[in-house]
């Protein structure tokens, strides 16, 4: 066996400004010649790859040196392999201005974008934005990779002198990873005459030229007469990407206001698949959780495994009891458990699950608006007006191929569609067809919000098909009217009728004239089955024609229609009241200029009396607070030690409020009281309060602690004997931030007076007098301990707000306060200077007494600082949520932010401000020059 050329070499790699592929090419050269990696700096490796000597600190340059590891760059690596063995390391100094560029057999692969476009190779212009096409009309777009992104696009109409109209639409890709992006714009028409053309721009690697380009070319087609229209119109969509389609289609759903006529649609659906709920289920779907229904799903699963392994019919019986428990029902059925009854109860599960979901987004309101309802589905659905060309060809196109006698009424015809389903269909097989699928009216609430499933495997689900199963498990569809009302069924609601309209890529289909219902997929080399109608002269097995697909992908719904067929009994159907529309925004208040915002006050705590209080509201101080604790890299465990004593000759119930870094989560809670050692328990809320409530009306001492707010924690001590000490402990673990190189930890000592009001004045019972403590204390007796575990050098330890006691070595330390020491309103805050802060670790930790480890990884972004010839091109981007919680006081305060923002902005900054909701707009196409922010 050959041994690689770098079998006893461990590389650390540092190369931050190589490029992706060629750093990627370098890590394959070292492993196929036998070398290792190291992810992490240590006295294991042999050499490090520097593509710039001043990534390493000095702290690492001693450590490289006193391991004895060689400094080299990615010549060393690619010159060893050439000469087929190490070659003298000295001779690759990564100080000296070394030219990286990989040998011959390893330029860009094929997989890159190739372009004639000469920006490509050239450094971007600056002044220049003129537009530079790749060809004329109707040229092929150039070879662009297909997983791009659509990240602006604009369609706009223009009215001819004749009447006709011209359609564009305009889209800007990306593709790429971060840093190596490339853009391309793409324009498509649609002519007077029908015909569509279209128009490919120059690639482009800086997103701002893309952007420039792209606002350019808008706006030279408005030059030209074309009008910028908000909304895509039928012909506009087509134009589009079918990534555009599926984007389009992604934002409709929330941001759409409902017709009359697409809301009477939702709330029939709803109302259908309710009524099966209503008729099988025991409680209002409204009061299931998804809980419950996540343990029924799982008890199925159960059972169907104990259902294939032959389980006694006892055995059975007894596990779809735990399931009935779960989703109780009306009346449990004396069938016996098969596999057929277990995937009813699936489905069940499935429709469960979309109606609590509506219910829970509508805070479990019984009957949701019809918006709500609307947008849980998922899907978009537009009214095809009745006189319009497009209600003439659907209808055209849905009646003509009718082989039953009776005339079929279609009452109205909507346009639907999923961005799933326009993102994923498979449109390259080719011979996309209009077919058709009838369904009953109870199971459109699913195929709108999922999709057309894939029935599962016969012998899995143990389904009889209505179908007959004829062609195995597939979707089945039929370009005939008249077959897909069999599988259709008159609504009770109002007694009419669904089926849906979809675009199938049948791609090469194969016609069968005998039922194969061992069918999974398509035969190999086939992408679809035909089950061939039987006629006259034609002998086959099928009553109808018969499409089936194996793949969900390759159908995209476009339509549904409602109709009606001689014998079905329509009913007038009242859906109520509750048909919200439109969804109603939070209006913007406008500033006439900057001096009118006033922003909340930054230090709401001047006025805040502190101190224990008794009964008559006389100060009783907190005599002790002693703190310790251990960090152990970005993580702390803090204890705290509270003391204080009933002054008062009566017992009280004592309430305890004090602040906690927002990132922390208490697990321990201890207290003792005249030789009583009492251990919190973790409850639930509502129980927690019940218990407490209960023990102090009985006379017993209750302890309760509560999270009030993320930073805010009560303690409730109840019974409080006269001159009674307590001790109160309290556990917890926070997270330590980043600021610069420093971690930065911090105990707060006071909380805002509304936080404070609002936890203090919750009743938690009512038999003895209550006091409060407002915050730590001012000036009472404080310690803090602090151990200190990092896992790289500590460069230095210190605290704004105490003198310390420290010791320390190079990754280890010990602080603590000086005797003597308070805490006040400013807290306690330390910092400590890391040296390679930002590298990516892990920390594991074995537990003391089982066989179990722990593992911590910690990941910090190296933000670095920003160079000041690229300070003075910075964008600034303002997002202002506009969405319904929003509403009032809170939308105004961040109004003010945003405008005190925008106010200090510098001059030579770009701005742009984007506003978000259920959609999003910006306040410009691109971001613009600050001038005149401050006026």
């Amino acid at each position: 066996m050959t041994v690689g050329i770098f079998e006893d070499c461990t590389f650390c790699l540092k190369v931050k400004h190589l490029p992706r592929q060629q750093k990627r090419k370098l890590q394959t050269d070292i492993k196929e010649n036998g070398g290792n990696f190291s992810f992490l700096l240590n006295a294991q490796c042999t050499h490090v790859i520097l593509d710039n000597a001043d990534v390493l600190s000095q702290y690492q340059l001693n450590s490289l040196q006193k391991h004895h590891i060689h400094i080299t760059n990615p010549e060393f690596i690619w010159e060893s392999i050439k000469e087929g063995k190490l070659v003298d390391v000295r001779n690759y100094d990564p100080l000296k201005s070394v030219s990286i560029a990989p040998p011959p057999c390893q330029k860009a692969s094929s997989s890159e974008v190739k372009t004639d476009d000469p920006s490509l190779d050239s450094p971007p212009e600056k002044d220049d934005v003129a537009l530079t096409e790749f060809s004329t009309e109707n040229a092929e777009i150039p070879h662009f990779p297909q997983d791009f992104e659509v990240a602006k696009y604009n369609t706009l109409e223009k009215v001819g002198p004749q009447g006709g109209s011209e359609t564009a639409v305009v889209e800007l890709w990306c593709t790429g990873p971060p840093g190596e992006r490339i853009f391309l714009t793409s324009a498509r028409f649609l002519l007077a005459d029908g015909t569509e053309t279209k128009r490919p721009f120059s690639v482009q690697k800086s997103s701002e030229d893309a952007s420039q380009r792209y606002e350019r070319y808008v706006e030279e087609l408005q030059e030209q007469g074309f009008l910028l229209r908000e909304h895509f119109t039928p012909e506009a969509t087509q134009l589009a990407s079918e990534k555009l389609q599926a984007l389009l289609l992604e934002e409709a759903v929330p941001s759409s206001a409902l017709s009359q006529e697409v809301s009477g649609l939702v709330e029939m659906i709803w109302a259908e698949a309710l009524g099966r709920l209503e008729h099988t289920l025991l409680k209002p779907v409204n009061r299931m959780s998804l809980n419950d229904v996540s343990k029924a799903e799982g008890v199925l699963l159960l059972v169907k495994m104990a259902v294939k392994k032959g389980e006694t019919a006892g055995h059975l019986h007894k596990m779809m009891s735990e399931f009935y428990r779960l989703i109780p029902h009306r009346g449990v059925p004396a069938e016996p458990v098969t596999l057929r009854l277990v995937a009813q109860k699936e489905d069940l599960c499935q429709l469960i699950r979309d109606m609590v979901s509506v219910c829970e987004t509508n805070l479990s309101k019984p009957n949701p608006p019809s918006l709500a309802k609307y947008r849980a589905l998922r899907c978009k659905v537009e009214l095809v007006e009745p006189n319009t060309e497009e209600f003439s060809r659907v209808k055209e196109e849905v009646l003509w191929n009718d082989h039953s006698k009776s005339p079929v009424n279609i009452l109205q015809i909507f346009r639907v569609g999923r961005a799933s389903e326009a993102a994923e269909f498979l449109s390259q097989l080719g011979t996309v067809r209009r077919l058709l699928h009838g369904s009953p009216a109870q199971s459109f609430v699913g195929i709108l919000s999922r999709g057309l499933l894939l029935p599962k495997v016969v012998e899995d689900r143990g389904v009889k098909r209505t179908d007959a199963g004829n062609l195995g498990s597939g979707i089945y569809f039929s370009d005939s009217l008249s077959t897909s009302i069999k599988y259709s069924s008159p609504g009770a609601t109002d007694g009419t009728r669904l089926l849906v309209v979809c675009d199938v890529a049948l791609g090469k289909c194969v016609d069968l004239h005998e039922k194969d219902l061992s069918l999974t997929e398509a035969p190999p080399g086939y992408d679809s089955v035909h089950g061939v109608r039987g006629t006259a002269s034609v002998t086959s097995d099928f009553e109808d024609d018969e499409f089936v697909v194996y793949k969900t992908n390759q159908v995209k719904m476009k339509y549904v229609i409602k109709f009606c067929i001689p014998g079905d009994e329509i009913k007038d159907f009242h859906p109520g009241d509750n048909m919200e529309l439109e969804e109603h925004t939070p209006e913007i208040s406008h500033f006439s200029k900057v001096e009118d915002l006033q922003l909340p006050d930054t230090d709401p705590l001047g006025h805040v009396k502190a101190g224990l209080q008794d009964p008559s509201g006389n100060s009783v101080p907190l005599e002790d607070v002693h703190i310790k604790g251990k960090i152990i890299d970005f993580v702390a465990q803090v204890i705290v030690f509270q003391t204080y004593t009933n002054q008062s000759p009566v017992p009280i119930e004592a309430k305890y409020v004090f602040p906690l870094d927002d990132k922390a989560a208490v697990c321990g809670f201890e207290a003792f009281i005249n030789g009583k050692h009492i251990v919190g328990e973790v409850k639930e809320k509502e129980a927690a309060h019940r218990e407490y409530g209960a023990a102090v009306s009985q006379g017993h001492g209750a302890y309760l602690m509560d999270q009030d707010a993320p930073d805010i924690f009560t303690v409730s001590v109840g019974n409080l004997p006269p001159k009674a000490k307590v001790l109160i402990k309290i556990t917890y673990i926070t997270e330590l931030s980043l600021q610069g190189a420093c971690a930065a930890f911090f105990l707060p000592a006071t909380v805002a007076p509304w936080q404070q009001d609002r936890a203090v004045n919750e009743n938690t019972q009512d038999t003895v007098k209550k006091i409060c403590i407002k915050e730590i204390g001012t000036q009472q007796s404080f310690s803090l301990t602090l151990s200190i575990e990092m896992p790289h050098l500590i460069e230095f330890i210190s605290s704004d707000t105490h003198q310390l006691r420290q010791k320390r070595t190079d990754c280890k330390a010990v602080i603590s306060t000086v005797e003597g020491s308070s805490l006040d309103s400013s807290g306690f805050s330390l910092r400590i200077g890391l040296l390679d802060a930002c590298l990516s670790r892990m920390w594991v930790e074995k537990h003391p007494e089982k066989e179990s480890e722990a593992c911590m990884l910690v990941f910090q972004p190296d933000l670095g600082s920003i160079p000041p010839e690229q300070a003075e091109r910075s964008e600034v981007v303002i997002c202002l949520d506009c969405s319904n919680s929003m509403e009032g006081e809170t939308f105004l305060e961040a109004q003010q932010v945003a405008l005190h923002a925008l106010s200090l902005v510098g001059e030579p900054w770009k701005v742009n401000i984007v506003r978000f909701g259920t959609g999003q707009c910006t306040s410009a196409p691109s971001a613009a020059l600050a001038l005149g922010v401050n006026a």
